[in-house]
């Protein structure tokens, strides 16, 4: 009799062993002047040799079959066929890319486009435009992005469709041409200082322009539609500066700022709640935060683990390097569902990674012509 009761147990603890968590891999990469021989990025002496294009495809082939992401969202794209035909034999038979890189003259190519590749199915695609009416409101006669940002809708298995978008904001690269400012009113070193400042104001202002509209836009498709989202991308910016405050959204909220009477009519926890709804989540602080919990409560299940036994979360590292000084210019933003602390979550973010060994541990022979910016991605399992 204990022998059967002991067996039936056995098959009982097996029936009730946890599933495998299903999980999705989302990368993020700026190719570096990811464009096809004999074409050439700005200038006509801008051509990869055959030597350099094999290693630059390689490198983005190695990283994609290393790394394994389900999704990944690509910008610095001038030749997207060749892209696509490198992705598809590593299982990557969805590819989205609408806009199209800017032809100079007969074979000098400028203004890249964003691009993105998925395992599963893309369901719909779409370039975002700004609403116009909206620009007329901010005081813009005329408005376009510097690069058009891409949104493609995935359908994830026991997740739903996702809305994805990539993006390349404005670069901090002077946003003036000598045919913008003909005459400074001044010259010598005095003009170049004018048309420097001028430029990157200019370059500033579309840049956190750019921001504010796409973000505008991305809440009007999640009041529309409800799908949860993930915002890849080259910001070209610190994520929790004033020009991309859209992103981070660190708002004062005043009662007497709801007109809304529904809205208006929920209690501070009810009201926090459903604007959390709306909000964007940096999914390196949700890692982040997922990590220090972790770590305390294994310390709290463990009196004799001291301070110093616990996980370190190391400081960020930098996505991009201009000499010696490196600064993080690539995120990957995230839609509620993928806060544990919200009451709508659908998933939490497992890992972060930045890929940067190519920057800071160069190898010639293997990173020559990699990219000048560190791949990141974010691993996300289902709840």
């Amino acid at each position: 009799m204990m022998f059967a009761i002991m067996e039936q147990q056995n098959l009982i603890n097996l029936s009730y062993s946890p599933a495998v968590a299903i999980q999705y891999r989302v990368a993020s990469i700026n190719l570096f002047n990811f464009i096809a021989p004999p074409n050439a990025y700005y200038d006509f002496e801008n051509i990869y040799s055959a030597q350099q294009w094999q290693k630059k495809c390689a490198w983005i082939s190695d990283f994609v079959q290393e790394n394994q992401p389900d999704i990944i969202g690509f910008q610095e794209v001038f030749s997207p066929d060749e892209l696509q035909a490198l992705l598809r034999p590593l299982g990557y038979v969805h590819f989205a890319v609408l806009d199209e890189p800017q032809v100079e003259s007969d074979y000098v190519y400028r203004h890249p486009v964003v691009a993105l590749a998925s395992r599963y199915p893309i369901i719909e695609m779409a370039n975002v435009d700004v609403d116009q009416a909206v620009c007329e409101a901010l005081g813009f006669a005329q408005f376009a992005f510097s690069r058009q940002p891409l949104r493609a809708t995935i359908e994830l298995p026991q997740f739903g469709p996702c809305d994805c978008y990539v993006i390349h904001l404005k670069s901090k690269r002077s946003g003036f041409d000598k045919e913008d400012l003909a005459h400074s009113g001044s010259s010598g070193a005095a003009d170049f200082i004018t048309r420097q400042v001028l430029g990157r104001w200019a370059s500033s202002l579309q840049r956190g322009s750019e921001a504010t509209l796409l973000c505008h836009q991305m809440l009007v498709r999640r009041h529309v539609k409800g799908y949860p989202f993930i915002l890849m991308g080259d910001f070209n910016d610190k994520l929790h500066g004033d020009l991309l405050a859209a992103f981070h959204q660190n708002l004062r909220v005043y009662r007497n700022d709801i007109e809304d009477k529904q809205l208006a009519g929920l209690s501070e926890q009810q009201l926090f709640a459903e604007l959390n709804q709306c909000r964007l989540y940096d999914s390196y602080e949700l890692h982040k935060a997922s990590t220090k919990c972790n770590a305390s409560l294994a310390s709290d299940e463990d009196e004799s683990t001291s301070f110093s036994d616990s996980p370190q979360v190391s400081s960020r590292p930098a996505t991009h390097y201009y000499g010696s000084q490196g600064s993080v210019l690539d995120y990957i933003l995230v839609s509620s569902e993928f806060d544990p602390k919200q009451l709508k979550n659908l998933a939490h973010i497992e890992n972060y990674q930045t890929f940067d060994r190519h920057l800071v541990r160069p190898d010639f022979e293997r990173d020559s012509d990699s990219t000048d910016h560190a791949p990141i991605m974010m691993t996300f399992s289902l709840r």
